[in-house]
């Protein structure tokens, strides 16, 4: 299969109908129609989960209500299967929470003439520091393909974490 030239536009539009279901509680549960049955994966806050109904019972346990995002932005790539790999960093505030930094990973798989979400990754990006001036946060994602004994780096996407503020 060969490179999707519209990856650019699939990640933003992917990644703005994802957030308008799951910053809406009521509309969350229609997010199981992304994942696959058995082979999506997603990892929360370090937490893995395999399967549409296991990702949507963490998801629909959320107990926050209300939810203001600022995406700060979307970094997408091709992949040689089809697919896009995504790259998602902003803040986010839930409820009356002070707002926090968030890196959050997909990777899309065709399927037929639309695509799946294989892999979702989320972290919101705490630091334990004091400082007045702590230093920047930063997320890269690499995707390894197999080589003979090794791997290779097939993608790579870097980041700075500089946001506008909620």
């Amino acid at each position: 299969m060969a490179l999707n030239p519209s990856y650019e536009a699939i990640g933003k539009g992917f990644v703005q109908q994802y957030y308008a279901l799951f910053d809406d509680p009521a509309q969350r549960p229609n997010l199981i129609n992304m994942y696959n049955t058995e082979s999506s994966f997603m990892t929360f806050e370090g937490l893995q989960i395999q399967g549409a109904i296991k990702i949507m019972e963490k998801l629909t346990s959320l107990s926050f209500q209300k939810i203001n995002r600022i995406i700060t932005a979307i970094d997408s790539q091709p992949m040689f299967d089809g697919g896009v790999l995504i790259n998602v960093l902003g803040r986010l505030q839930t409820d009356d929470d002070q707002p926090h930094a968030y890196i959050q990973t997909f990777v899309l798989t065709p399927i037929g003439t639309s695509f799946f979400v294989q892999h979702d990754i989320f972290r919101l990006a705490l630091h334990d520091t004091a400082d007045e001036d702590p230093p920047h946060a930063f997320s890269q994602t690499f995707v390894l393909k197999p080589l003979g004994q090794s791997f290779f780096c097939q993608h790579d996407i870097f980041r700075l974490g500089i946001h506008d503020t909620i």
